[in-house]
């Protein structure tokens, strides 16, 4: 086969290929073909490919988003794209102005919480002085969720978000932050990191989610060795980090048999937010307004705080919009009297003493 039809082949894809399968390259190899363009156009170019990635939209898609030919993304995007980048990045930037405008949250979705803002802040501090942050709090306070949104409003290309697997070691941990930087989890452990490295630099910000499960695994050095690579990763890059977990994964580190060990990890850590054990009385206000409700009095108080205590604020908003269905089944507006019907219902169905 001839060098040109090679060309036109891996542009086109494979018959019946998938839309990722249409890009010839991965995520590493466009963040290192951008690294020195200006930051306009670096940032621009990149969160196209990105978009796409994550989009499920073809390289052909692409073009006719920008209104350009499927070549120039290729070259655009492998960094071989000389006189006229200006005029493609405008292009991808009106391209992306609709993408922003098209994309809302979903009423009821997300609530922007006080928790949420303080995790953010620090987020937007790791990548500010480029360094570590740790996050820890119990579980059911609103970590992920606001991660995941800060993870999903600044992702250029630059943020990239990993949820650590239980019993997690090295090898599926290095193929969770492949998939993060947009190329195959395919290969071996060295392979993937070397690309791992090669697709982080000091512009992006590495979210490392459910830290505290590195700790769950059954060989004593798998825990050791994840954070070290993370570690690794981010000494080698100048890339931020944001390691988040419960305070199991806090105590481990701090207190643990391995604290020596994790001395340089700990130190690197220059922001540290501690969240509280609950869900605070703001939080708990600001998504009951999100629901149209008023803070809750009487019972319902009552109730609320039970379930936070229990529960946390999964459970917290499953009850909200178990009241929702009530409310919207009786054609009334959502008041907390269906909460509190809501929690009966439920309470009766988890009853384990009831009845057929």
């Amino acid at each position: 086969m001839a060098t040109g039809e090679r060309t036109k082949e891996s542009l086109n894809g494979a018959k019946g290929a998938t839309p990722r399968a249409t890009w010839p390259f991965g995520g590493d190899h466009v963040m290192q073909a951008t690294a020195q363009m200006q930051p306009k156009h670096r940032d621009a170019v990149r969160w196209l490919f990105f978009h796409c990635i994550e989009n499920g939209l073809s390289i052909d898609e692409a073009a006719k988003a920008i209104r350009y030919d499927k070549t120039t993304v290729y070259r655009v995007c492998r960094g071989d794209y000389g006189a006229g980048l200006g005029k493609v990045v405008a292009a991808v930037l009106s391209y992306k102005n609709t993408c922003d405008r098209r994309t809302g949250i979903p009423e009821g979705s997300f609530v922007e919480t006080n928790t949420a803002r303080k995790i953010w802040k620090v987020c937007d501090a790791a990548v500010a002085y480029k360094t570590i942050a740790f996050i820890f709090g119990d579980s059911q306070v609103g970590k992920t969720t606001a991660l995941q949104e800060y993870a999903r409003r600044n992702n250029h290309g630059q943020t990239k978000y990993i949820r650590m697997a239980a019993s997690s070691g090295t090898q599926l941990m290095m193929k969770l932050l492949a998939e993060a930087c947009a190329f195959s989890p395919k290969g071996c452990f060295e392979n993937l990191r070397k690309r791992v490295l090669g697709a982080l630099d000091e512009n992006t910000l590495v979210i490392v989610d459910e830290l505290h499960l590195a700790f769950f695994t059954y060989h004593s050095k798998a825990r050791l060795s994840c954070l070290e690579v993370l570690r690794e990763l981010h000494d080698r890059t100048g890339c931020a980090m944001v390691l988040c977990g419960t305070n199991v994964g806090r105590d481990e580190i701090d207190r643990g048999p391995q604290k020596e060990y994790l001395e340089q990890l700990r130190r690197r850590g220059v922001f540290r937010l501690q969240l509280p054990k609950y869900a605070t009385q703001g939080d708990l206000n600001a998504i009951a307004k999100s629901f149209g409700l008023p803070p809750a009095e009487g019972e319902a108080a009552d109730l609320v705080k039970q379930i936070i205590r229990a529960n946390g604020l999964k459970a917290y908003t499953s009850y909200l919009q178990a009241a929702g269905r009530i409310a919207s089944n009786t054609r009334r507006k959502l008041a907390w009297k269906h909460f509190i019907q809501a929690h009966d219902v439920i309470a009766k169905l988890s009853d384990s003493k009831g009845g057929n």
